[in-house]
């Protein structure tokens, strides 16, 4: 049977196997020397010209464009050396997430290192009191405040207004942002940076801030003595930014700023601050990118949702070990509140939901009286998306006004949907998998009908399938230590490059077990010559009994497992169907 047929899974899935040419992924195999099973991932990951050879497995800093490239650097770098010469001074105003804080660091320690001398500040705005992006009312304080240049990362692109309000007061615009819808303008008065932008052929138009901020200090430091040991240590924050902001990974630019700066994070040292973080992360083994974007982005992220961001900026500035211990304990504190909250909104979301029958587009708010926390509100919209399959908005009502956050599924585009809308709202803006927007409290009913008109209009039934991408089959023969570092050789994964997952038919497990109170399923995939792979999946330990003498096709991804020192192959399991 094919892996494209209509078969559900037994989460109702359907399996679709990503179609593959199979000359090009032997050409794939020859260039790179990886076996077949790999050779064919690569080939569903590679859009360059060509097939990619070794080079594109060991990513180096030569992977790293010329600053130079990108439209606008030239004006950018000598608008900040007439700062430096004029002593003026200047603000950098940044996001409140991982992307946005990360991009604050890199452009303080580039513009300190080249200026020591020269007056730098920082602004982000509160999610609560300034909203998202940058504000009028930041730009009419840095008039004030007498700034003569401001500095933006991760928001600028977008704002016209709070542009034109800096300028009018006499103060220049310097945006680095990557926010840029297909077919809007930049603003006409700032200096941009902004690789999406129409006059920009810069060869990396998938840059996050942070790399876009990256490239700037490049540029700004690149006659400074030790450029390449402070290029090595700027990596470690983009590395963390590029993960968490889910730009995609399959650039040769970006996969090398992960992968040397997890290189520097795994190489140490690290001062007082980033020590600390890393600490309460629980990250003393060998760090990856998935600890990136599951632990580090996590705490870094709390901050700005529940808090102030500038506690990350104060953490990973400071060289105090104490101050750097008791800041990063108090951000591990606001990620564990964080988690209450966001268990309890999801919770109450789900209570709202038809799971038998949920609408074409769910949007769940709550309560009136005290609504829902802002700051999770994105996080439990992904996670309401991915219980109904079905795109999700979760709403914060503040009296007259409510606040929602967008988590999208393939297929459909969330500013599209919002744009069906747009008369019902009060602004609105995003990307094709998530977005935000703020809507009169009276409008919430005929928002959503509005929006799940337009996607039962735009979509078609099985759009709302759940789909599950199957990059290569594989027999049980196939699960060894050679695939293994075959399928590694394609990280660092991510966006874009996701851990290829692999089909295994006709396989009848032994010993089927449920572990860990019921959350855990365990079996043995048995292998020629008597041996077997052993394959976990979480959360199914009810389905144990099931599997006893049937069956079934695996979907899953093969990793390892280390356990009192010995590490082993274990298949961890996305999915099973009926074989």
């Amino acid at each position: 049977m094919d892996a494209d047929d209509d078969r559900l899974s037994w989460t109702g899935s359907l399996w679709k196997l990503r179609p593959a040419e199979p000359e090009r992924t032997a050409r794939i195999a020859r260039a790179t020397g990886l076996g077949p099973v790999a050779a064919r991932c690569l080939a569903l990951r590679w859009s360059g010209e060509g097939v990619p050879d070794r080079s594109w497995l060991v990513p180096t800093v030569d992977a790293l464009h010329d600053p130079a490239l990108m439209h606008g650097m030239a004006d950018a770098l000598a608008r900040l050396e007439q700062a430096i010469a004029k002593r003026e001074k200047v603000r950098i105003i940044t996001d409140y997430d991982v992307d946005g804080t990360t991009s604050s660091l890199i452009l303080q320690a580039a513009l300190r290192l080249r200026a020591p001398d020269l007056s730098i500040d920082y602004h982000i705005p509160s999610r609560f009191d300034e909203g998202y992006g940058f504000s009028v009312r930041a730009a009419e304080k840095a008039v004030e405040d007498g700034i003569g240049l401001i500095v933006t990362a991760d928001i600028g692109v977008r704002d016209h207004a709070a542009v034109t309000a800096a300028v009018s007061g006499g103060t220049d615009v310097l945006i680095c942002d990557h926010h840029l819808p297909a077919g809007a303008d930049v603003p006409h008065d700032a200096l941009v940076l902004c690789p999406p932008q129409a006059a920009c052929h810069y060869p990396n138009p998938s840059l996050a801030a942070c790399g876009v901020s990256l490239k700037l200090a490049q540029g700004l430091l690149r006659n400074h003595p030790k450029f390449r040991v402070i290029l090595d240590s700027l990596l470690k924050l983009a590395a963390i930014g590029t993960v968490a902001d889910l730009v995609p990974l399959t650039t040769p630019e970006n996969r090398a700023i992960v992968a040397l700066g997890l290189e520097q994070l795994n190489r140490g040292p690290h001062h007082a601050g980033l020590a600390a973080l890393l600490r309460v992360c629980d990250m003393a083994g060998p760090i990856r990118e998935s600890d990136l974007g599951f632990r580090l982005g996590p705490r870094i992220n709390a901050a700005g949702r529940l808090q102030d961001a500038r506690m990350v900026v104060e953490l990973l500035n400071t060289r105090d070990p104490e101050r750097a211990n008791a800041l990063a304990s108090e951000l591990d504190a606001l990620n564990r509140e964080r988690q209450s909250i966001q268990r309890q909104v999801f919770d109450e979301a789900m209570a709202k939901v038809d799971t038998e029958a949920p609408p074409a587009f769910v949007v769940v708010a709550g309560p009136e009286e005290e609504g829902w926390h802002r700051g999770v509100v994105g996080i439990v919209a992904s996670k309401v998306k991915d219980a109904v399959y079905r795109p999700a908005a979760v709403v914060s009502i503040q009296g007259d006004t409510a606040v929602g956050s967008v988590r999208s599924i393939d297929g459909v585009h969330a500013v599209h949907a919002l744009d069906a809308a747009a008369d019902l709202l009060v602004k609105y803006g995003g990307h094709p998998a998530a977005a935000g927007f703020t809507v009169p409290t009276a409008q919430l009913g005929a928002l959503q009908e509005r929006l799940s008109a337009w996607v039962e209009a735009n979509t078609a039934p099985a759009d709302l399938v759940r789909q599950r991408r199957v990059d290569a089959e594989a027999s049980p023969e196939d699960l060894t230590w050679d695939l293994y570092r075959d399928l590694e050789a394609l990280g660092p994964f991510g966006m874009g490059n996701p851990r290829p997952r692999l089909l295994v038919r006709g396989v009848t497990a032994f010993a089927p077990s449920s572990k860990g109170d019921g959350k855990l399923l365990k079996l043995l995939v048995p292998r020629g010559g008597g041996g077997a792979v052993s394959a976990l999946w979480w959360g199914e330990g009810a389905r144990a009994e099931s599997l006893v003498n049937r069956p079934v096709d695996l979907l899953g991804q093969l990793g390892t497992n280390t356990y009192r020192g010995d590490t082993t192959l274990q298949l961890e399991i996305n999915d099973i169907r009926d074989a």
